[in-house]
């Protein structure tokens, strides 16, 4: 800071000799440089001549304000030389870096200048501080210039060498080894990221061919030329063939050849193209001679001419025989055409537009058509020039000719067939017509008059929609604007008003063209009739064939349930003799043992059996070969005895209500039976309520007029329907088809035989009824069941109480006779018989048992196993019953078969597993107390 160099402030704040400073001022003028000084305690500057300069500050040593630093940083660049400053007067940072910016002078002149800076901490007020901030200003706008210019200048290289596809490159011969640009991997075939070897790149040169390049190099060295150029071949590794052109410099070292630097080209394009240009040619020349076309060349005005080979073969001549073709011309064009061609030629000459003519002439002794087509051209020296082709167009011709000839006689035909197509808009029994998109017919037939008894100008006086059926015009102003719109309108129908006032079903077919639309209709009433014939006929033909699909439906739901019905029928006996042994065995193991653990041991074990004689009874429901007994019952009476039931099989999760029907019709069925049934379809809802929700108990009286749509639903007629409502997660339509299934179910492992609904099918259908099921996922379930209704005044029947449940043994000795085949059971069956007093005389099958009975003379009651081998209970009662006609009989048996047992009451059958007390009960019952 020359200007203030012998001032003690200024030795005072930099601490250097006054001698230094002279030197420092020195070097830095010697350098360019600038040196500005900032004391950041009171916010001045210090700066330079210099700096003052380079900055465009006014000249001074008056101090310097950071507002008028500031002010001479171009705006771009303060935010940036800002952030950089707060950076090195952090004293945690600390930073002192160069940094380039531009500053702007006032007279609009932007300078680039790079700064360096380093601040000067010291503690101030117990803190830390940056105190001072010295450093130096560059101009440095020409070094910028220049280093812009040499990139502006490589960018150009590198676009000239992009745009021109080429590879740099340069090879160490003596190391072999080679560096180039990008672009070489490219032309060479290799990915962009490769670095191929030596060995690779040369892998791709064809047989030969390096060492034809390598003889075109020792050549070049022999005449005393360092520059190469030829043409190469090279395969990419991928197997495709490429055509490069190779330029280079070669440098010789010690008399021998150590580096090559060159460019490298594609060229493939260029070389395809010329042989694509060179095979062209051949076919050019293949053409004419194939084509027989000849091209000449005519010199204005010397008349001096030039005939191709093609030209004499055309005029029949041998182009070796020596022959101009002014003397070939005039011996073989016809003399009158020869006139006209020298007048279009001289014309084309003037007006300088082409000549195309035919013309004939005489070639061995054959008159042919030829073809001329030529340009005036113009030389750069003033020459007028002819050129053109001639041709042999004499098969063209000829075929014009007859063309022409066929020509006029379509169109005499096509007169005949306007004609005719007049005779048949007239005759036809279609309707033509050509209307207008103004809404009017132009054009009618007399066809119109015939169907629908208008007269022309009626038709044409009036807009054709208001002879459209109301209810068809929408229709019809449909295909209006799809005409509109120039699309082609599908055939449609409509119903037009016949002038006495009926209507005629139309059939139609329209196009548009230009403002015009053209129809043709052809009357289908007749047929439209036969087709509403023909839909009814379909419609009762698709009745009959749902209805013969319901009854196969329901036959083979039959055949399902008769053969499971057979199953069971096979298995209900021998099982039910099983359950019959082990139930009795437990009430006289029960009789005897006092233990309570023990006692309840046997309860579970009489729970798990009465189980097994429910599963029985319900496939044996299933299969309708349970035996009921149908009374007359209130349902309504069934359900509210039934409530207290309900409420506690449901817990206290599901809500139970009942609707139930005022003077609700009789039912006619088994009352234990359906009350079976009504626990089981509650159980069923419950189940399908995992969180809770609501079961509704409903009855009403129904009347059926509808034939059943699916198998196991009710025949027309009257009906009491119980219906069972949930609000569970519902089935769908796979689950619903199969529900009545036996042993379908969709419950776990464990939870389920699959025989509920199953079981209420057979009981609905034994009892004379049937069964619909609705629902739908997530909307709950109700399954229907309809049961028959009692006869008008048939009473409605009490269960009697049981006054014999818990009767003495009788009073006096009696003798029971007890036939059965299974030994275990007819132990049980005596057992119990003898509780009641009797004396028990034991047979194993139906022969036995007689010899018994012929021999006893005492003998109270028979009691029979209904299924035994040989001779079975009815017809071992039938023979007693010969022998001794007052004897009372009572049958036991696991497998009731109605029509085996249709004569026999109820009261006279005891089923197999005994229940509670029922035999000694209907034992007591058939002797009379």
């Amino acid at each position: 800071m020359q200007h203030r160099a012998g001032s003690s402030s200024s030795q005072a704040r930099t601490g250097m000799p006054l001698g230094s400073e002279v030197r420092l001022e020195l070097a830095t003028r010697a350098a360019g440089l600038g040196i500005w000084d900032w004391n950041v305690l009171d916010g001045t500057f210090d700066y330079s001549p210099r700096a003052r300069e380079i900055c465009g500050l006014p000249p001074g040593d008056e101090p310097l304000r950071l507002e008028q630093v500031q002010a001479r940083t171009h705006p771009h660049d303060l935010p940036r030389t800002h952030g950089l400053l707060l950076r090195a007067l952090d004293p945690q940072i600390r930073e002192s870096a160069s940094y380039e910016y531009r500053v702007v002078h006032p007279d609009g002149q932007v300078r680039w200048v790079v700064a360096y800076g380093q601040a000067l901490f010291a503690p101030v007020d117990g803190e830390v501080r940056a105190v001072r901030y010295i450093g130096t200003l560059q101009d440095v706008s020409q070094w910028r210039q220049l280093r812009e210019a040499l990139e502006t200048s490589q960018a150009r290289l590198q676009l000239a060498i992009e745009a021109g596809r080429m590879a740099v490159w340069e090879v160490d011969l003596r190391t072999e080894t080679m560096v180039g640009s990008p672009e070489l991997n490219r032309l060479l075939g290799f990915p962009e990221d490769a670095t191929p070897t030596m060995e690779q790149m040369r892998a791709g040169y064809p047989v030969g061919e390096r060492e034809r390049l390598h003889a075109r190099m020792v050549e070049a060295l022999a005449r005393g030329e360092r520059f190469v150029e030829c043409e190469l071949r090279y395969v990419w590794p991928g197997g495709e063939q490429r055509w490069l052109l190779l330029r280079a410099d070669i440098r010789v070292e010690d008399g021998q050849p150590a580096r090559m630097m060159g460019v490298l080209m594609d060229i493939t394009d260029r070389r395809r193209a010329e042989d694509a240009l060179r095979a062209s040619e051949a076919r050019l020349k293949l053409a004419q001679r194939v084509g027989r076309i000849g091209v000449w060349e005519w010199e204005l005005p010397s008349g001096d001419a030039r005939w191709s080979r093609e030209m004499y073969l055309l005029f029949g001549l041998d182009p070796d025989a020596g022959i101009t073709p002014d003397e070939a011309w005039r011996a073989g064009v016809y003399p009158e055409d020869r006139v006209g061609v020298d007048k279009a030629v001289r014309q084309s000459t003037e007006s300088g537009q082409p000549v195309d003519i035919e013309f004939r002439i005489r070639a061995n002794g054959e008159t042919r058509w030829i073809l001329s087509k030529g340009t005036p051209v113009t030389d750069s020296d003033g020459r007028r020039r002819m050129i053109g082709v001639n041709q042999d167009v004499t098969g063209a011709h000829r075929e014009r000719i007859a063309l022409e000839d066929r020509n006029r006689a379509l169109q005499e035909a096509a007169l005949q067939i306007g004609r005719e197509r007049e005779r048949v808009f007239e005759l036809s029994r279609d309707l033509f017509a050509v209307a207008g998109f103004d809404g009017y017919f132009k054009v009618v037939n007399p066809s119109w008059t015939r169907i629908l008894g208008y007269e022309p100008d009626a038709l044409l006086a009036r807009p054709f929609l208001d002879f459209i059926h109301p209810q068809d015009r929408g229709s019809a102003d449909a295909v209006l604007a799809c005409l509109r719109r120039g699309h082609v309108a599908p055939p449609f129908e409509n119903r037009m008003q016949c002038e006495h006032g009926g209507w005629r079903w139309i059939a139609w077919t329209a196009v548009a063209e230009h403002d015009r639309i053209y129809a043709v209709g052809r009357d289908v009433t007749q047929e439209k009739l036969a087709a509403q014939e023909l839909e009814a006929a379909n419609r009762q033909l698709r009745d009959q064939i749902e209805s013969r699909e319901r009854v196969e439906a329901t036959l083979r739901q039959m055949q399902r349930l008769e053969a499971v019905g057979q199953l069971t029928s096979g298995v209900a006996h021998d099982f039910n003799n099983l359950l019959t042994i082990v139930l009795g065995n437990l009430d006289l193991i029960e009789m005897s043992v006092e233990e309570p653990r023990v006692r309840r041991r046997l309860e579970l074990m009489r729970q798990a059996a009465l189980r097994g004689a429910t599963l029985t009874s319900q496939l044996l429901a299933f299969s309708r070969r349970q035996r009921l007994e149908p009374k007359a019952i209130d349902l309504n009476g069934t359900v509210h005895g039934m409530g207290e039931l309900l409420r506690s099989t449901m817990g206290g999760s599901v809500a139970v209500a009942t609707r139930l029907q005022q003077a609700l019709w009789s039912a006619l069925v088994d009352p234990t039976q359906i009350e079976l049934v009504i626990l089981n379809l509650a159980i069923n809802a419950r189940d399908a309520m995992p969180v809770g929700g609501s079961l509704t108990i409903e009855t009403a009286n129904v009347t059926l007029e509808a034939e059943p749509r699916q198998p196991g639903e009710p025949a027309p007629g009257d009906y009491v329907a119980i219906s069972v409502i949930d609000s569970g997660t519902g089935m769908d339509e796979d689950v619903r088809a199969r529900a009545f299934e036996p042993f379908f179910t969709t419950k776990g492992v464990g939870k389920g035989s699959g025989l509920g609904l199953a079981q209420v099918l057979g009981f609905a259908q034994q009892s004379g009824g049937g069964v619909r099921i609705e629902s739908r996922p997530g909307a709950g379930t109700t399954v229907r069941v309809y049961l028959p209704c009692a006869q008008a005044g048939a009473a409605v029947k009490e269960e009697a109480p049981d006054d014999h449940a818990h009767a003495e043994p009788l009073a006096q000795r009696r003798f029971a006779l007890l036939v059965d085949d299974d030994s275990a059971v007819r132990d049980v069956t005596a057992m119990r018989l003898r509780r009641l007093g009797f004396e028990v005389l034991e047979a194993g099958s139906g022969g036995a048992a007689l010899d018994l009975l012929d021999r006893m003379e005492q003998v109270d009651l028979l009691i029979a196993d209904f299924a035994m081998p040989g001779m079975n209970g009815v017809e071992v009662a039938q023979q007693a019953r010969a022998r001794r006609p007052e004897l009372p009989v009572l049958f036991v048996t696991g497998y009731a078969d109605q029509t085996a047992l249709a004569g026999v009451g109820e009261e006279r059958v005891v089923q197999k597993p005994f229940r509670d007390d029922e035999l000694e009960r209907k034992v007591r019952a058939v002797i009379g107390g």
